[in-house]
Order: structure tokens, then sequence, then C-alpha cells
């Protein structure tokens, strides 16, 4: 089964398939009064008094008592500036006379008219009440005939209609009272062409019951209503319900600018939520892997994950010049998962100012015990400090380290005594991460269950925008596990 969507379409004529079903008793249905208004032209005003320009005035046969399903026709005419409207002929000495006026959302129904000339009648529209629904339709693989995406909507027995696609809500102006809903495919070719197939009148027009009145003014949403001409429609109108009140996934949103209070679109967007790089775990470097970009007025959408593995997580942004190169970069806050919890709708985040890139030049050496250097060596001329570093390398010139920025996608994997260079960073203030590049020793001590500051050395450190940071050496001393016999 498919669903076929399209757009809802404007007030339109029932296309020569009209219903009218009545009660049990004979009665059309609807409650509205019998009036006896004596109607052929008339001037239409508003319920504030002001004249209704443009509007519908629609009028129909009166069904026969007893009839259950009737195909009615109807004719139309529009208001003209002043709100007067005529018809040059009617269906029948009394009739349903409909006053519309969809702009202001305003109605008028009268059930019966008489025709009479010479006379120029005042009608007054009050609010009308609004029906709000869905409907769907099933496609059925080889149908006997297709029926396509066009259906009518309309009250039996009354000059109220409106033409639908299937798959899209719409609304739709009636008088108060209670009332039936009817709808059908809405080309006639097809309506006759199922007739002939032998589909029976009940599984061409399908009715509803309002179960309830309406007054003027309100606003009632129902539904979904399905056609379908094999199916049990109560179960697929409760499939229908299920997925409707099926929880809706929650968005993370933002905003993103090239320079202040200018939209930046294009900007590739990444929601980082391993803050620390843990499942970095191969290769020498991770890397950003945009997760949309930002429409014309530098806003993005994420859907928020099933799960935060830290208590937060934030965005990276990179905005690419003609050639692929980054040009400007930049991050979101940090986002709460406290603030995620229970959320079912979209967070705003912030609005964020892309700067020009930075780049980290540093190496790592790890702290260690090593052998006392010679105090009076009169061949060596290195300094004190580069003799330890030496010393240091020469014992574990075969370690390796993860450095990285928190809450980015910018972690290297190198061996201890390196110079490592990270380029396309997002520049401010930055916390440079350090830990074993051994990704066994990390799940050793995760799986420790130690803290993570436990684990890690962080750094806080000032990149510069548009320029290096020479952070030079820096000392990694790794945890020390103690296991108790």
């Amino acid at each position: 089964m498919k669903f076929v969507k399209a757009y809802v379409g404007l007030w339109t004529a029932l296309c020569a398939c009209m219903l009218a079903c009545t009660g049990e008793n004979g009665n059309v249905s609807g409650t509205v009064t019998d009036t006896g208004n004596t109607i052929a032209t008339g001037i239409v005003t508003r319920s504030d008094g002001s004249r209704a320009v443009s509007a519908m005035v629609r009028i129909a046969r009166e069904p026969a008592a007893g009839d259950t399903l009737v195909k009615m026709d109807y004719i139309q005419t529009k208001t003209d500036s002043q709100g007067v409207f005529s018809f040059d002929s009617v269906l029948a000495d009394t009739f349903q006379l409909a006053v519309i006026d969809a702009e202001h959302n305003e109605i008028s129904y009268k059930p019966r008219a008489i025709k009479r000339s010479g006379t120029l009648d005042s009608i007054k529209l009050e609010k009308a009440a609004v029906f709000s629904s869905v409907l769907y339709y099933e496609d059925v693989t080889e149908p006997a005939v297709a029926v396509g995406s066009h259906f009518e909507v309309f009250i039996p027995g009354t000059p109220f209609s409106q033409s639908v696609f299937a798959g899209d809500s719409f609304s739709m102006l009636i008088p108060e009272g209670s009332w039936w809903f009817g709808f059908c495919p809405g080309d006639p070719q097809i309506v006759a062409r199922l007739e002939d197939s032998g589909v029976a009148d009940s599984v061409i027009y399908r009715t509803w019951n309002m179960d309830g009145e309406v007054t003027s003014g309100d606003t009632l949403s129902k539904g979904p209503f399905i056609w379908s001409p094999t199916a049990d429609v109560d179960s697929l109108i409760k499939e229908e319900e299920n997925k409707k009140n099926e929880e809706k996934p929650a968005y993370l949103s933002g905003v993103v600018n090239c320079k202040k209070d200018s939209a930046c679109p294009n900007v590739q967007v990444q929601m980082i939520t391993d803050l620390y790089g843990f499942d970095f775990v191969e290769g020498d470097s991770t890397r950003f892997e945009s997760q949309t970009v930002t429409d014309e007025s530098g806003r993005w959408f994420l859907q928020v994950p099933d799960s935060v593995p830290y208590d937060s997580l934030r965005m990276e942004y990179r905005l690419l010049d003609d050639d692929g190169k980054v040009v400007q970069a930049g991050l979101s806050r940090y986002v709460l998962a406290s603030e995620l919890k229970g959320l079912k709708d979209t967070l705003l985040v912030d609005t964020t100012d892309l700067t020009k890139t930075s780049v980290l030049v540093g190496g790592v050496i790890i702290a260690l015990d090593v052998p006392e250097t010679q105090e009076n060596d009169e061949n060596s001329n290195a300094s004190e400090g580069e003799t330890v570093q030496s010393e240091v390398c020469k014992v574990n010139s075969v370690n390796s380290v993860v450095l990285g920025l928190k809450g980015t996608s910018h972690f290297v994997r190198d061996v201890t005594c390196n110079m490592l260079k990270i380029d396309n960073l997002p520049a401010g203030g930055q916390d440079l991460v350090l830990y074993s590049g051994d990704p066994k020793v990390v799940k050793t001590l995760r799986d420790a269950e130690l803290s993570v500051d436990s684990i890690v050395t962080i750094t806080h450190v000032q990149l510069p925008k548009a320029d290096t940071l020479d952070q030079q050496w820096m000392t990694y001393a790794p945890p020390i596990i103690t296991i108790e016999k």
C-alpha cells in the first residue's frame, strides 16, 4: 500500500457528482432549520456590516426526502464590488443557497429558498466553523480503475464541497450544525467507470458522521479519512492514526554567520558526540564528516541522537571555497544531555560566527624516569631540557599518543617525540586533549571505569585566527592502574 500526497485545492465546484445522505427518518442530514427565505438576487454583508466582495454564492436543488445517495448539481456565481449577486436562472422554484467568504472565514447557509423576481434580499454572514482533516487512499497494485489522487470532500445534501489531493491536510468552511461528510474520487469520469465496473455506490461514496455539533467559529479536527476500493477502511484509519500518534523525532537547529549578522549558506555541519575521540581506533587522524549544510538563511537542522555518550555534544562548522579548501570554521556551544531529555520539538542551539582557521604545531613526550645525565659532559652543547628530552625519546621512542581538540573532529595519532601539525582548526579558546595512542590501552582504562579526567590530560589553549600556535613540547603522564590481588 502506498499513499499519494499532493497539495490541497481551493474551494471549487463539485465535479458533477454530489451526494445527499439522509437520516433514518428520511430527513436531510444537518440541523439548520428551514427559513423560507425568498431569494433570487441579493446583497451580502459580512458580520461587521461591510459588503462581502468576491464571496462565492451557490444554489442547489433540494434533495428528495428518502434519497440516500443523490448526485447533486449546483450553479454558482460571485458577489460584485458592492456585495451583490444574481442568478439568471435557478434549478427549481425552491432551492438551497450557500454563501462562502473564504478570505474572511464567514459563511451563510439557507437550506430552503424560494425564487422571486424584483427583490434584493439581504444576507448577513457569520463566522464559519472550520473542519480540518487529511484524506488518504489505498493505491491498489493493479486496480480495475485507476482513481488518481484527486478527491472531493463534501457535506451530503448541501452545496458545500472542496477539492482535495490525497495525502495532504485540508480545511473546509462549514455552517454550524451536526453533519455527515462524504468523500469520493474527484473525476466524474472515474466515478462513472467505477459504477460501470460494478463497484457499489457505498464504496465509491464514503460517508462519515461528525457525531456532535459545531457552532459558529468552532474548529473541528478529525480523521484521517481513507478511500479504498478493497481494504477494510476502519483498519486503514486505525493504522494511519497510530502513525500520527507515534512520537516524532526532535531536532537541533542553529544559525551560522560568515560575518557578524550575515547569514552563511552552504556551511557544512557535523554533530560531535564523541567529545574525546575515543572511538578513534585506526589510522593516523580523524576527519570531518558533513551531516548537513546550512540553507540560504544560514540555518541548519539535525535530528537529536538516540543517546549522548558524555554529558554534552556540540556542532562543528566549516565553509569551503570553490577549490574545496576550508576557509572558515566554527563551533557551537556545548548542548547538555539534560537539555535533550524528553525533547519533543526543536531546540534552538545558538548563532555562531565563523572565523578564519587556525593551525596547531606541537610535540608530545611521555613523562618517564630517565638515567641521570652526566653533569660534566664537556662535549655536550645541548641545554638541560634538550638533554632530558633526548634521553626520554631514547627510552620510549615507540610509544604513541592521541592529540586533539575536545568536541571537534580534529584528533591525530603519532609516536611520541615527533612534532605534530593539525590544521583547519576553529580559532579561539579550545581544550587540548592528550591520551594514549594504543586503542587496547584506552579500552582497558575505560573498562576499568576510570573517570575521563584519569584517562586524558586536558590543557586549555587559545588558537589564533588565521595564524599558527606553536605549542612546542607537551608532557603526557600515563595513568597508573593498581590491580588488587
